[in-house]
């Protein structure tokens, strides 16, 4: 799985693993799904950030939008729901 390095919420720069990219006609960007890996109230953290796709590095560009937060959070919802549908499909046959 891909790394990234992004800032945290104290603002101290960690790595992440890459879930998923996504590019959103509508808003004309590119977003990053990254975990650390950690677990808040049983749930895994899962943060979505806009991203450079020339620089994967560091991603350092928060959803400030509200309206596009939602929208962007429904799609990669329902593409996270789908990978992992096919993830237990492919289980299911093994």
């Amino acid at each position: 799985m891909k790394t990234i390095l992004a800032k945290d919420e104290n603002n101290n720069i960690k790595e992440y693993k890459v879930i998923l990219t996504y590019h959103s006609p509508e808003y004309n960007k590119d977003y990053i799904v990254y975990t650390d890996n950690k677990y808040t109230n049983d749930e895994l953290n899962i943060y979505i950030n806009t991203y450079d796709k020339e620089n994967l590095e560091l991603v350092s560009e928060p959803i400030d939008n509200k309206e596009e937060l939602t929208k962007i959070k429904t799609i990669i919802n329902s593409i996270l729901l789908t990978m992992k549908n096919e993830s237990e499909k492919l289980e299911e046959k093994s």
